[in-house]
């Protein structure tokens, strides 16, 4: 399924988010993360997190996308806020180390 292109260039002003495809494709794999909202949420979360540039204002603008104008079937959930925000936090502890050097299993 491909994001639809509207929702793919606002997120694209989004440190993080909107690195290249085929590289949050493969962390999908390496973070043993399925394509669900949920695991979406949680990997640009965490990828958001990871960027040295990000700050609090692209979390707020994130979250207010990914909760009213996304597609109904790709909305985020209270829940996936708070997982998405879990990861980001998390994302920030580890933005000295390469993603291939995360532990696989974090985000889970």
């Amino acid at each position: 399924m491909q994001p639809d292109p509207y929702i793919e260039f606002l997120e694209n002003w989004i440190p993080g988010i909107g690195e290249c495809t085929e590289l949050h494709d493969d962390l999908h794999i390496h973070f043993h993360l399925d394509f669900s909202v949920n695991h979406e949420a949680r990997l640009l979360g965490f990828q958001l997190g990871h960027h040295p540039a990000s700050n609090i204002t692209h979390v707020l603008a994130f979250i207010l996308m990914s909760t009213t104008i996304y597609p109904s079937h790709y909305r985020n959930s209270w829940k996936d806020v708070k997982d998405f925000y879990r990861s980001y936090l998390l994302g920030k502890q580890w933005q000295s180390v390469s993603y291939w050097f995360i532990p696989r299993g974090i985000l889970l």
